[in-house]
């Protein structure tokens, strides 16, 4: 894709009307904490936001991926792909506005908002209480995708992710 493309792009992801808004939150938000902390907020905040939407009954795996569509594309958040691998449930997130909305530098914290919607909605279809979704890696593709995984937890959840 070119740079023209993808500056026209990240252009259409934010509504203006927000733009300096989201920046100035951004910027004042990440001087109050270390990154696991905002991390641990915005995992909240996406849990909190999850329950706005309805995914449907992820009856299958085509089903969910289905349902978690139909809300991205109402709110204009990209896609999503979910895949099998040995080990895990992959949950791959493309086109996110989340750089756009909060900056590049949000790149750290910003994706626990994912992290933390796509939590709440495989609990809400009683997902397993020994599995939990991280984040794998950093962000990819200019900040457009974010690569989750589902599996066994190793460690014990902070306060903010226990249920």
């Amino acid at each position: 894709m070119s740079i023209k493309n993808v500056s026209y792009y990240e252009a259409q992801q934010c509504s203006l009307q927000w733009k300096a808004f989201l920046r100035a939150f951004s910027t004042e938000f990440a001087s109050k904490g270390d990154v696991k902390d905002l991390r641990a907020f915005m995992h909240q905040m996406g849990r909190t936001m999850a329950a706005s939407f309805s995914i449907g009954d992820g009856s299958s795996l085509i089903a969910l991926e289905d349902g978690m569509n139909r809300v991205w594309s109402e709110l204009n958040w990209g896609w999503v792909e979910i895949g099998e691998e040995v080990d895990c449930l992959l949950v791959v997130h493309h086109a996110s506005p989340l750089k756009v909305a909060f900056g590049e530098d949000a790149l750290t914290w910003s994706p626990a908002l994912l992290e933390g919607i796509y939590s709440q909605w495989f609990e809400g279809l009683g997902m397993d209480k020994t599995l939990r979704l991280t984040q794998r890696g950093t962000a990819l593709e200019d900040g457009q995708l974010f690569v989750y995984e589902l599996k066994k937890q190793v460690e014990e959840p902070s306060y903010f992710t226990r249920r």
